[in-house]
C-alpha cells in the first residue's frame, strides 16, 4: 500500500502516498511548549509539501494556532481545514484568508484533490453545540483514494456515536484517543476523552482494519499506558488488529 502514516504525539498524524506525494497532517502539535514529554518531531520549516492540515477543534494540541500561522506564512498553497463553527472568528484571529480554510461538520463535507473530508461531532466531556447546530469538536472521516480514515481527534462516547460511525464505514485505519477523564482533570479544566476500555470496545465492534491508540504520551498528567488498550482489545477481540506505534515511527494499514 501507498499510503503511509506516522504518529507525531498526542493525537498527531502526518500521513504520506508514496505514489504520489501527497502529504496532510492532522492535529500536529509543533509548539515546544512547557510540559511537553514528546520532542517535537517535526520542523514547520519541512512542511512545505503538506497540502492540508487537519484541526479536530481549537485546543493548541490540535490547532496550534502559532504553528498555523507560521505555516500559513511560509507556505502559500497549504490549506486548513476546520470545524465550521469557527467560521467567523478562526480567519481573522489567525490572519489567514478565509479561502484557504476548509470548513466542515457533520452533514457539511468537502472534497479537495483526491482527499474527501466528513466529520461527525465528538463529545469532549460534553457534546457541545451552538444554536445553529455547529460542534466546536469534531471527529474527521478522511478518504483517500481507496483509504477511509477516521481520526476521532478528542471525544467521549455519547448516545448514538456507535451508530453514525457504522454509517461512515468500514475504517481502514481508526485513531481513537484513550486517556479517559476524571474529576480531578475537569476540576483543573482539563476535559477528557474515552477510557482505554471503552475505545477498545468501540474498535472491537466497529473492526476497522487497524486500532492506532492516541493521546496519552504528550503530557505527564493526562496520559494512559497504550499497552492497556492494545492487551485489552487482543484478549477481548482477537481478530482486531491493533498497535501502538512510538512518535516518529512510519506504518501503513
Amino acid at each position: 500500500m501507498a499510503v503511509k502514516f506516522m504518529r507525531t504525539g498526542q493525537q498527531g498524524i502526518l500521513v504520506r502516498d508514496e505514489e504520489t506525494g501527497c502529504k496532510f497532517g492532522i492535529d500536529l502539535f509543533l509548539s515546544d511548549m512547557d510540559g511537553r514529554q514528546v520532542e517535537n518531531i517535526v520542523k514547520i520549516e519541512d512542511l512545505g509539501d503538506v497540502s492540508l492540515i487537519f484541526g479536530t477543534h481549537d485546543h493548541i494540541d490540535h490547532i496550534d494556532r502559532d504553528a498555523w500561522v507560521k505555516i500559513a506564512g511560509l507556505f502559500p498553497k497549504t490549506k486548513f481545514v476546520t470545524p465550521k463553527f469557527f467560521e467567523k472568528t478562526l480567519p481573522e484571529e489567525l490572519g489567514i484568508d478565509r479561502e484557504r480554510i476548509i470548513f466542515v461538520d457533520e452533514g457539511i463535507s468537502a472534497d479537495e484533490g483526491d482527499v474527501h473530508i466528513e466529520a461527525i461531532p465528538a463529545a469532549h466531556e460534553f457534546l457541545d453545540a451552538s444554536d445553529d447546530g455547529l460542534h466546536p469538536y469534531l471527529m474527521y472521516i478522511i478518504t483517500y483514494k481507496n483509504t477511509k480514515i477516521c481520526h476521532m481527534g478528542d471525544t467521549c462516547l455519547y448516545e448514538g456515536v456507535y451508530q453514525k460511525l457504522r454509517e461512515k464505514g468500514s475504517f481502514d485505519v481508526m485513531f481513537p484517543p484513550i486517556n479517559g477523564r476524571d474529576a480531578e482533570r475537569l476540576r483543573d479544566n482539563c476535559i477528557g476523552n474515552m477510557t482505554y476500555q471503552e475505545a477498545a470496545d468501540l474498535v472491537g465492534v466497529l473492526k476497522p482494519g487497524l486500532a492506532v491508540p492516541g493521546h496519552y504520551d504528550m503530557f505527564a498528567f493526562n496520559g494512559e499506558d497504550p499497552k492497556k488498550f492494545v492487551d485489552y482489545v487482543e484478549i477481548k477481540y482477537p481478530e482486531q488488529k491493533v498497535r501502538e506505534y512510538k512518535a516518529g515511527e512510519e506504518f501503513s494499514c
